[in-house]
């Protein structure tokens, strides 16, 4: 059933684990049931096999299943039965979360993501930061900390914890590999000097021509550093408890995980590039028994350059045993009948590893934290200082593009995302801030392009049918850009940035209660979406309602205080209200965020216009000119001005040319330009 399982033939799993139910009926059966169902993604399924099942494997599945199904009460009972929702005492006390929830950190971190769907935003933080506590490589735990406004990668990622978590008998195979094989790429990396790198392999020589004398006449090879794992194996069958096998796997420089090669006719040392012999293994392969220890001659450098790890493989009818079980069986014990399965027993890495995986996770949470924080300037410096093997992978440009859009800096973030999926285009996740941008900068066919390639790529992945709807808005076709964002919706529900396009287009349609429950639902799956917080200030400013409005932009700017628009819509909003003083503040400091925003120095020329600085006005306006010469409101505002100061040739000369820019307002502006030689006040306002 394993081995079906491992090779993606659920359907066939699914009935071979139905036969085992309907053979006996018991939780162990059930549990491989429902991880069948599961994987089918079939939670319904798993959730009617589960639901009267009480050990902590099942509770777990439970759990998941009521998850994807939503129902997040039954969930959060499933994690926590013994304690009321919402609580945390039991009979009086306090009561750890770690002892109530099944599967230690990935429980803890199912329990925040089903408290972040309530909205308990605190009690969802607070699971996450303990899953990290459990295990400081649950990077996914880490990413909803930071989106919820939390930054301590230094406390979250340190030695201490990695260490504690490698002894804590959660550890795996994975995670030793990668942080050996992070450990390796770093230290040979170009960034470090020469010389330091000569002392380490100078040291490695002499640490194998020390004590690795034993092996040397095997031929077996002594690896530097921390780059060598041995392995250890024995396959015990289950019926006369006899070692089958033994084996030792050493893991070289430049080898790796997938092209390590095992023979189990002959056990021996393997290496990357050769086969040897190793006296200790073969002997225990033949009788059964442990290997005698190493002689003196063997000590000291082989086992301390190298990293040890064992696993033993059992085969018999019961289920539940551990190593430890396995060697008492080896000695005599009775052995209880249950299903076969597979027990892994690993060693973690050696502090070295360690040290090198929880530096370069410290930076990567950096970076990443700080650009949840929307400090977007410090993000992309710390992202420039990760390795370079990391900063030209399409993840981290993916990241470094999305800090480009959100400064307004369009053109960067747009080099950045198209170097990203063209090392990697069958990466969707970031195509829908590819192609915001893409519809910032008004470029049609390229967005086309990549909408194409998207829908090629997968017809279920939301961010595929937000391309498409992005390049429907570029061209005012706001309802079928409706369609495709819901679609998005329905394969997502809780896509937040989803719900915020929705909502702008329908503002775009003056559909004011749809575009605010859009805005609202979008907030309800991600509260620190300053976007959803802008897009209801916004409708409340088209409605009039000032108040609001201010509220809902001072929120957004609480979250994103570098945002230039949300300080030129605050000041818009102020100068509503008569405060020109704070809207001038509002918009002078949009304009050190981004010098070049139009809609600022528009709204600020007609703030100083009101405020009777006609000269600091005229200023404003003629270096808007040179940024957007094709815009008829620059020129019939600066002729309004000219014709206060009673320079009616001015006046005529900018109304002229705004009538030839204009055809929709050419009434208004001819009546602009008769006004000249009547006493007749105009104050119509004319926006971008």
């Amino acid at each position: 059933l394993g081995d079906v399982y491992k090779r993606q033939l659920v359907a066939n799993a699914v009935f071979l684990a139905e036969r085992l139910l309907a053979e006996r009926d018991c939780e162990d059966h059930r549990n491989v049931l429902a991880e069948c169902y599961l994987a089918e993604q079939k939670p319904y399924k798993a959730y009617e096999v589960l639901k009267e099942c009480r050990s902590d494997a099942n509770r777990y599945l439970f759990a998941v299943a009521c998850f994807k199904l939503n129902k997040l009460k039954e969930a959060e009972r499933a994690l926590q039965p013994h304690q009321e929702i919402g609580q945390r005492t039991l009979l009086g006390g306090m009561v750890p979360r770690t002892e109530n929830v099944p599967n230690g950190a990935s429980g803890l971190y199912l329990l925040g993501q089903i408290n972040e769907r309530q909205q308990q935003w605190s009690s969802a933080k607070e699971a996450y930061l303990q899953a990290l506590e459990l295990n400081p490589t649950l990077w996914c735990a880490y990413e909803r900390v930071c989106r919820l406004g939390h930054e301590l990668p230094n406390k979250i990622f340190n030695e201490t914890k990695m260490l504690r978590f490698e002894a804590s008998g959660r550890r795996n195979a994975s995670c030793s590999f990668i942080a050996t094989s992070i450990s390796r790429t770093l230290r040979s990396s170009p960034q470090r000097s020469a010389k330091k790198q000569m002392e380490e392999e100078g040291e490695a020589e002499q640490t194998q021509a020390g004590g690795g004398g034993g092996n040397a006449s095997s031929g077996t090879k002594v690896s530097r550093g921390l780059n060598t794992y041995n392995l250890k194996a024995s396959i015990i069958s289950g019926s006369n408890q006899s070692v089958v096998n033994s084996f030792t796997i050493n893991f070289d420089e430049g080898s790796s995980i997938s092209s390590m090669r095992v023979s189990r006719a002959q056990p021996g040392s393997i290496t990357a590039g050769s086969l040897s012999p190793n006296p200790n293994l073969t002997q225990a392969g033949k009788s059964g028994r442990k290997a005698p220890p190493p002689q003196a001659g063997q000590q000291g450098g082989q086992q301390d350059q190298r990293q040890m790890a064992s696993f033993s493989i059992y085969s018999g009818q019961g289920q539940g045993q551990g190593p430890g079980q396995g060697q008492g069986q080896a000695q005599g014990v009775p052995q209880q009948k249950s299903s076969p399965h597979v027990n892994i027993s690993l060693v973690g890495p050696s502090p070295a590893p360690v040290k090198d995986l929880m530096g370069l996770l410290v930076r990567l949470g950096q970076a990443y934290s700080h650009m949840c924080l929307y400090m977007m300037e410090e993000a992309i410096s710390f992202f420039q200082q990760l390795p370079p093997k990391h900063f030209n992978s399409s993840w981290t440009k993916v990241l470094v593009g999305r800090c480009y859009l959100e400064t307004t800096r369009y053109s960067e973030a747009e080099r950045y995302f198209a170097e990203a999926f063209q090392m990697e285009p069958y990466r969707l996740e970031g195509l829908e801030y590819y192609s915001t941008c893409l519809w910032h900068l008004k470029k049609g066919v390229d967005l086309a392009y990549v909408a194409n390639a998207a829908l090629e790529r997968s017809l279920y992945a939301p961010e595929s049918w937000i391309c498409v709807g992005n390049c429907f808005s570029l061209q005012k076709e706001h309802e079928n850009a409706l369609k495709f964002f819901s679609r998005a919706i329905q394969l997502n529900p809780t896509f937040a940035y989803a719900h915020c396009l929705c909502g702008h287009e329908y503002v775009y349609n003056e559909d004011w209660a749809r575009a605010k429950r859009c805005f609202e639902q979008a907030l309800s799956y991600d509260i620190r979406n300053y976007n959803a917080w802008w897009g209801l200030g916004n409708i409340c400013l088209k409605q009039e309602k000032f108040d609001k409005a201010a509220d809902h932009f001072s929120h957004a700017l609480s979250i994103n205080g570098k945002n230039p628009v949300l300080y030129t819509y605050l000041g818009m909003t102020m100068a509503c209200k008569d405060a020109l003083e704070e809207a001038l503040r509002n918009f002078e400091k949009a304009e050190m965020l981004d010098k070049n925003n139009v809609l600022n120095k528009f709204q600020k020329a007609n703030v100083l216009v009101r405020m009777g600085h006609f000269d600091l006005a005229l200023k404003e306006l003629d270096r808007l000119r040179l940024l957007m010469p094709r815009e008829s409101p620059i020129p019939v505002l600066m002729g309004k001005i000219y014709k206060k100061l009673g320079k009616n040739d001015k006046a005529h000369y900018f109304f002229n040319i705004a009538l030839d820019l204009e055809s929709k307002e050419s009434q208004k502006i001819k009546g602009l330009i008769e006004s000249l030689h009547t006493q007749n006040e105009f104050n119509e306002d004319f926006e971008l």
